[in-house]
C-alpha cells in the first residue's frame, strides 16, 4: 500500500471515530438536558405536595395511622362518617359497632329517612347513649 492512500484511510478511520465521539456527546447533552428537565417538575411537583401538607417530606417515613378506604361517593370530612351516606363497611369502622348494627343503622335510615340529629342514632335498635358518646366525635349528618 502506497503512503498517500494509507493516510486517507487513517484520515477515514479518524473521521468516523470524531463522528461519533460527536454524535454520543450530543447525546449526552440532549439527556443531560432531558434530566435536568425533568428534575425541575419532579421539584415543582414536590413544593405543590409540600404546600398541600406541611408535613410532606420526599425521604422521612411516616408514622402510618389507621387508615380505611372510603367510597368517594360519600361526604365525610377528616375522620368523620356521614350518618345519612355512609355505607355497611364505614359504619362498621366505628366502635362498637359490628355487622348487625350498621345493618340496622341503614335500615333505620331507610325507614325513616335521613337522620335530623345525632341523638336520633339512639332510636337504633342496640344502639345506646353510652355507643353514642363514645362515637360522637366521628359522627356527622
Amino acid at each position: 500500500m502506497k503512503l498517500p492512500q494509507l493516510r486517507s484511510k487513517i484520515n477515514f478511520l479518524l473521521l468516523i471515530i470524531l463522528g461519533f465521539g460527536v454524535i454520543s456527546h450530543l447525546n449526552a447533552k440532549q439527556f443531560d438536558q432531558s434530566y435536568i428537565q425533568w428534575k425541575a417538575q419532579q421539584q415543582k411537583h414536590d413544593q405543590q405536595l409540600a404546600r398541600q401538607d406541611d408535613q410532606y417530606y420526599l425521604s422521612r417515613p411516616t408514622q402510618q395511622q389507621n387508615v380505611k378506604p372510603v367510597s368517594s361517593s360519600v361526604n365525610i370530612s377528616g375522620d368523620k362518617i356521614s350518618l345519612n351516606q355512609a355505607n355497611l363497611q364505614q359504619l362498621q369502622s366505628l366502635s362498637g359497632v359490628g355487622e348487625k348494627k350498621a345493618q340496622a343503622i341503614i335500615e333505620y335510615r331507610q325507614k325513616h329517612g335521613a337522620f335530623k340529629a345525632l341523638d336520633e342514632l339512639m332510636n337504633v335498635k342496640g344502639i345506646g347513649p353510652k355507643l353514642l358518646e363514645k362515637n360522637r366525635s366521628r359522627l356527622i349528618l
